[in-house]
């Protein structure tokens, strides 16, 4: 019987690309994005390609919900792997940042995850197997190149998430790990970007020269989320091109 797995955010961009790596290795996986059309539109295009793949409504800052939806999906195929993608990106500089930007970022960065995660520790620490991975930022890192302090706090606030979340984890026989990206090539980052800004920032920042595919975080996770990572967690593996050396 296939593994189950379920991927926050999962209709587009990095989330899709992950949905799509976990599906290719044989997990039955759920697309839960707040965007039910969107993810729908994504499942039926991998079921056509004999992906097994479903699309579920959920909206990570409901704590309700997230139990909910996670239980669902679990009684259908016990999960294995859950990863917590949803996020916000924004802009902004710390004096012109308003609460509500604030609040709006930290329930979908910070409180999203944990919760999503909790649910998914409840589900797998009875069966004493199961991998989380998170997916944090460069960002939580290092500050980004555009004022961005609260998307900035909450990634670093994913990374000591993880740590924490593993030590409990540990005992139960569920890992938890996360995924530190640098600047993808996502349609959502392409739309932002001009060419010549993405030239740009790949010279002057990426020691590779150019900015992550989405496939790449992908396979990041799904080695996370393996037994090849078997001995692995409480770990942020950075892919970023070289960013932070």
């Amino acid at each position: 019987m296939s593994d189950g797995a379920l991927v926050t955010g999962g209709a587009r961009g990095i989330g899709r690309a992950i949905v799509e790596a976990l599906a290719e290795r044989g997990d039955r996986v759920a697309i839960a994005d707040i965007d039910l059309s969107g993810a729908e539109r994504a499942a039926a295009e991998l079921r056509d390609r004999d992906l097994d793949v479903r699309a579920v409504a959920l909206d990570v800052t409901d704590v309700q919900q997230v139990g909910d939806v996670l239980a669902e999906v679990d009684r259908e195929t016990p999960l294995g792997t859950v990863v917590c993608n949803a996020g916000l990106g924004q802009a902004r500089p710390i004096v012109e940042t308003t609460e509500d930007e604030y609040e709006r970022v930290m329930a979908v960065n910070v409180k999203g995850v944990f919760f999503v995660l909790q649910a998914a520790l409840r589900l797998m620490a009875p069966r004493s197997r199961g991998s989380i991975v998170s997916v944090s930022s460069t960002s939580g890192f290092t500050a980004s190149s555009e004022p961005m302090a609260v998307y900035d706090l909450s990634k670093a606030a994913v990374r000591m998430l993880t740590a924490s979340a593993a030590r409990e984890g540990a005992p139960a026989g569920v890992r938890v790990n996360a995924v530190a990206p640098g600047t993808v090539g996502t349609d959502l980052v392409r739309e932002v970007l001009s060419e010549e800004s993405i030239a740009r920032l790949s010279r002057e920042r990426i020691p590779l020269g150019r900015l992550a595919e989405p496939t790449e975080i992908a396979e990041a996770v799904q080695f996370l989320s393996s037994d090849a990572a078997s001995y692995m967690t409480g770990h942020t593996l950075v892919v970023d091109g070289g960013w932070l050396a």
